[in-house]
């Protein structure tokens, strides 16, 4: 039976991290030899090479180093926990969650839903990854991120999806535009016009795909992975887009003005949802703040859908 300690699996895990066992023994405050005995120790104990060692680039993990990483990020995470709740019986929740969010949602939303945990739950700090649909998976899968709100794309079986609202699609065009005083659109009205494509992993793909379901092809003129470039192309007169979030205002960020028009085609919206790992059993602070943000969401997709 391996009997490796929690002081064996945070250097393991800081070293993974830090890349070197140099940066891994300052971060830790200790000797570079005591890091570089306890990596090699820890090896032998689990059976396995954790590290390829690359002279003058330091470390990095193996395969299994990256599947064993996981699988300790996740017992320190619970291990804190615990201490937590052992420290403070009957008061409470409290420690540390970090949370990954879709690039998009974060300025509409998520900045929001944290000012508001945080005044409702002080004692949990929450750390912040904020990126496209890749990162926000690649930061699960690495054990960086515990849990992430983003949209349902791209996911395979090993995640878990909790839905927590529906946004429909909606044509987003210029103040000026000659449709933009319609209350209803057609794909087939769109498709000839110059498009302004929101293009980030998946979710170019699922935008496209609204037209191609109908045997459409857009005419995509500009692309962007910025949500406020887009905004501000469409706000310019240089083409429309296709969005699924509504900003608080419809002035762009140079302050021009766009119009939001919902679509006739019965297209197939996309769910917001807070995404975790399933082999990864949720902490006490991960389904506190799951219950809040569902909570949070069932008011504020209300003012999206209007």
């Amino acid at each position: 039976m391996n009997r490796f300690t929690l002081r064996a699996l945070r250097t393991f895990v800081t070293v993974a991290e830090c890349g070197t066992i140099a940066a891994a023994a300052e971060r830790l405050c200790r000797s570079q030899g005591s890091v570089s005995t306890t990596i090699s120790e820890f090896e032998d104990q689990v059976g396995l090479q954790l590290f390829v060692r690359k002279p003058a680039k330091g470390l990095a993990l193996t395969p299994s180093g990256e599947l064993v990483a996981l699988e300790a990020r996740g017992l320190l995470a619970h291990a804190d926990e615990f201490e937590s709740i052992a420290g403070a019986l009957g008061n409470a929740v409290e420690g540390e969650l970090t949370v990954g969010c879709f690039t998009n949602l974060a300025p509409v939303v998520f900045a929001n839903i944290m000012g508001s945990f945080a005044a409702r739950y002080p004692q949990i700090r929450i750390h912040v990854e904020i990126g496209d649909q890749e990162e926000i998976l690649d930061g699960l899968k690495s054990g960086r991120v515990e849990t992430a709100l983003t949209f349902d794309l791209g996911l395979s079986d090993q995640f878990q999806a909790v839905p927590m609202a529906t946004l429909p699609a909606f044509a987003v065009l210029p103040n000026a535009h000659p449709l933009a005083t319609r209350t209803t659109l057609r794909l087939e009205e769109l498709a000839p016009e110059p498009m302004i494509l929101m293009d980030l992993p998946h979710t170019r793909e699922y935008f496209l795909s609204l037209f191609y379901a109908l045997g459409l092809e857009p005419n995509v003129r500009f692309r962007s992975s910025s949500f406020e470039a887009v905004r501000t192309l469409v706000g310019n007169g240089l083409g429309y887009s296709i969005l699924n979030l509504k900003p608080a205002l419809s002035t762009t960020y140079d302050g021009t003005q766009i119009v939001n028009v919902a679509l006739e085609d019965g297209v197939r919206p996309l769910k917001v949802v807070l995404i975790n790992l399933k082999r990864v059993a949720k902490r006490r602070l991960t389904m506190t703040f799951q219950d809040f943000v569902r909570g949070f969401l069932i008011n504020w997709s209300k003012s999206q859908i209007d």
